[in-house]
């Protein structure tokens, strides 16, 4: 599956009374709650956390606890009166702080966030754990730019990318101030390299977009504004592990469904197939649960399983490209190619700029001998993925078939970063491409760079077709 941000919804409904008369004048009040129609688990979790703030109403852990799982809920207001007891009853704890300032942003008060993020960097280093310092300065430079301090937000993003170069959410929030204050070719050099850390950044892609349209570059512009498409919801991975530890307090069945994306990338199937289906006990109308358990049950070989979450999911909402698409996968590893091609058609016309999608579509065109037909969809792939390198090497492969070297040269040089177990190949191929157009010195470069790559990564079958290729060549080099 691919890994996507999932558009959060609201879990349980709160409502909340007249508040207690406080016990301690200095705290704001602990409201008296009520809970609306929400999943049971919730339910209990939250009643819990509730009972033992009331029981316990000086212990500043039991108050951020609370804080911490009406936050996980985004009780934003409620879960900010909790931050506040708790950081009155421990006034030298980052956490509640930090946490108090998060909600505070979220609701929108962004002067008050960065007040109290300021204050929460404020503290003595002994206070401050190392984890935190670069996720908190970021969000207090989020929240100065929000807030319309531009020159302190700009300065503040310039020292996380200082400090942290490989941060694409501090090259973006740069990029953001520099465009605020009307520097747009600066603007322009921090958003690419945003983009660049991070290619599936949709956020960043649209600012970039914005910043090209302003400077006059609409080929450039149409290319970001593509990539946003494609990416609308993706960002970078957070380390910041408060944020973390209030995420993880979330018990709804869009969490689980995270959980297991994440268990997935990890290699461990079966524990992401028990998060789904602990998602859908909670919810069984969840159909993203159940497009997910297409693909990993057909990983697990469980196929009967798999074809009934993809009917589930299709009778719940027939209009879900991902479903489509994994579903053709399957199909396509069991060889029922025309089901497949149907799938990933289907997938295509609902979304036009699924990548995955026209690249494998693209592959059974080429296997039907549909060269023309399946050039374009591989195009169409890279087209909305730039970044997309399979899409580029099956280009590169057609056209140098075509003998249209200097073409397919271009296409595999864009594969060739970053660098993973599939770059040996793609160097064995623009190699090979180099040594078909009589480029004998780049052929011999290259293919010694795959050589020595597959090598490494213990590649052997790889190894030996292109020592093979290699020495044909070095000989024939000899005789021009």
């Amino acid at each position: 599956m691919r890994a996507k941000k999932l558009r959060n919804s609201v879990l349980a409904v709160f409502v909340f009374a007249a508040p207690l008369a406080a016990r301690e004048p200095e705290m704001p009040p602990l409201p008296e709650l009520k809970l609306g129609a929400t999943f049971a688990i919730v339910q209990r979790q939250v009643n819990q956390a509730y009972s033992r703030a009331r029981a316990h109403p000086t212990d500043a852990a039991a108050n951020g606890k609370l804080g911490m799982v009406l936050d996980a809920y985004e009780q934003y207001e409620s879960a900010a009166l909790c931050y506040r007891r708790a950081h009155a009853l421990d006034p030298k704890s980052f956490e509640w702080m930090y946490d108090l300032g998060w909600v505070e942003f979220k609701q929108g008060r962004y002067d008050e966030a960065a007040q109290t993020l300021a204050a929460a960097l404020a503290l003595p280093p002994d206070y401050l754990p190392s984890r935190q310092r670069l996720p908190a300065r970021l969000k207090l430079a989020d929240s100065r730019l929000a807030a319309g301090q531009f020159e302190a937000a700009r300065k503040l993003y310039a020292e996380v990318v200082h400090e942290d170069p490989s941060s694409a959410e501090a090259y973006y929030g740069l990029g953001r101030v520099q465009a605020a204050q009307g520097d747009t070719k600066a603007a322009a050099v921090s958003l690419e390299t945003a983009c660049r850390l991070f290619p599936q950044y949709g956020a960043a892609h649209y600012a970039l977009a914005l910043a090209y349209r302003k400077l006059g570059k609409a080929k450039k512009a149409e290319e970001h504004f593509t990539q946003y498409k494609a990416n609308v919801t993706t960002v970078p991975f957070a380390v910041d592990p408060l944020r973390a530890a209030v995420q993880q307090l979330d018990q709804g069945p869009l969490a689980l469904v995270r959980r297991g994306i994440d268990l997935e990338q990890a290699g461990d199937l079966q524990g992401a197939i028990r998060e789904h289906l602990k998602a859908l006990e909670i919810d069984p109308k969840g159909a993203q649960a159940h497009i997910n358990l297409i693909q990993l049950y057909a990983r697990t070989g469980d196929y009967e399983k798999a074809e009934q979450e993809y009917q589930a999911a299709v009778s719940l909402n027939p209009n879900l490209a991902d479903c489509y698409y994994n579903y053709g996968v399957m199909m396509f590893h069991l060889r029922k190619f025309p089901e497949a091609e149907k799938a990933f058609r289907q997938a295509i016309e609902i979304n036009p700029y699924n990548a995955e999608a026209h690249n494998n579509l693209g592959a059974l065109l080429e296997m039907q001998g549909k060269l023309d037909d399946a050039l374009a969809e591989f195009e169409k792939a890279a087209r909305d993925r730039p970044d997309y390198r399979l899409a580029h090497f099956e280009i590169g492969r057609i056209l140098a078939n075509e003998e249209k070297y200097p073409e397919a040269i271009r296409e595999f040089l864009k594969t060739l970063e970053p660098e993973d177990e599939a770059t040996p190949r793609y160097l064995y191929a623009l190699g090979a491409t180099y040594g078909r157009a009589g480029d004998f010195g780049n052929a011999l470069h290259y293919l010694r760079e795959a050589r020595d790559r597959a090598s490494t990564r213990g590649q052997s079958g790889l190894l030996a077709s292109i020592n093979r290729d290699l020495e044909a060549l070095e000989q024939q080099s000899k005789t021009h």
